[in-house]
């Protein structure tokens, strides 16, 4: 198998990928930011018009992150024809519940599912070439991909669904190790099912057993920690700047803007370069971030971190601290892991 060319199909999805996440992720924290007045309500993030129309559209957004990850992951196998199965498959893995990482895993399978159909059908004569691209390679290609989804789905989904039982299972005992596993779990797939559930689960703590809206700690230490991850890479990246490519270097403003507003994903191509150095610090600063958060008994009312919704944290000063001694334990360790490696140009 070719590493080199697997990572740039998996590049090309996320570089389609982060707008959506970006954007629709903006659009969010401005809705809840606008309507921090109505926080620990039912109405919060949709009290008015405006509010749930910045709400509306970036919830638009961010459910197209799947199927575009998995299109333009498909699109990078196997040309145009790969889009439509490709997005089949990332819908089908948001919908059954294996998100990011079953998003993965559909696209690569939907692109070398049509990659196939066109070696099997690359004799037929080019007077008939408008019968591949309308009828074989989107009805047969849609037919594999779905058939190969229910698999994927079926493996990947359960995992995420036992992830979520384990957190349920520290609520009640720990808060301070809830708040290190929930961080560390954030940082170790960067946005993949093992991120995805600890984030729909620290959401989930922010209703009340009667329905109504409340604040959480648990969601605090989410919010914290996520912006952990990416501005750590960024921090690394401005501070000891000879260790890291040309690339990543032109990478670090994205980082800190993603990191700032929450979104991990601004840590997956420093990730991606050296993993076994740079996961396991991202790890660490997370969940160190994640414990004292919870230690503090910070609470955040609004189902996304950042800040854009530092407003509606209840200790700001300490949130900071958290998010600076975290992000300082992420570097300290990124530096330790790279600083007798050679300098780049």
């Amino acid at each position: 198998m070719n590493w080199k060319k697997s990572y740039n199909h998996l590049m090309s999805g996320v570089s389609y990928f982060l707008p959506f996440v970006v954007g629709g992720g903006i659009m969010l924290a401005c809705a809840y930011l606008f309507d921090f007045q109505n926080a620990n309500t039912a109405t919060f993030g949709s009290s008015n018009v405006f509010v749930a129309w910045l709400n509306q559209i970036g919830g638009l957004a961010m459910g197209y992150m799947f199927p575009i990850m998995g299109a333009y992951i498909a699109y990078s196998i196997a040309d145009r024809p790969g889009l439509l199965t490709g997005m089949i498959a990332g819908a089908l893995a948001a919908s059954g519940g294996s998100s990011f990482l079953g998003a993965v895993i559909g696209g690569f399978a939907a692109g070398y599912i049509v990659l196939g159909l066109k070696k099997m059908t690359a004799g037929i004569p080019r007077s008939l070439e408008g019968i591949k691209t309308l009828l074989i390679f989107p009805i047969l290609g849609l037919a594999l991909t779905s058939l190969a989804m229910l698999a994927i789905n079926s493996i990947v989904a359960p995992v995420s669904n036992a992830l979520t039982d384990f957190l349920s299972s520290l609520s009640g005992t720990n808060a301070a190790l809830l708040g290190a596993v929930i961080g560390a779990m954030l940082a170790l797939d960067l946005g993949g099912p093992i991120n995805k559930t600890a984030y729909l689960f620290s959401v989930a703590t922010l209703t009340s057993a009667d329905g109504g809206a409340v604040s959480s700690v648990v969601m605090a230490s989410c919010g914290c920690s996520a912006m952990v991850i990416a501005t750590s890479c960024a921090v690394a990246c401005t501070l000891f700047p000879k260790k890291f490519s040309e690339n990543l270097r032109g990478a670090k403003i994205a980082a800190y803007i993603m990191g700032l507003s929450f979104f991990v994903e601004g840590a997956i191509p420093f990730v991606a370069d050296r993993p076994k150095k740079i996961l396991p610090s991202l790890c660490v600063g997370a969940a160190v971030t994640g414990a004292l958060v919870a230690m503090f008994g910070i609470t955040l009312s609004a189902p996304i971190g950042g800040l854009e919704t530092l407003l509606l944290v209840s200790n700001i000063p300490l949130y900071l601290l958290s998010f600076a001694v975290g992000t300082a334990v992420a570097v300290c360790m990124i530096y330790f892991f790279i600083r007798n490696e050679p300098d780049q140009e």
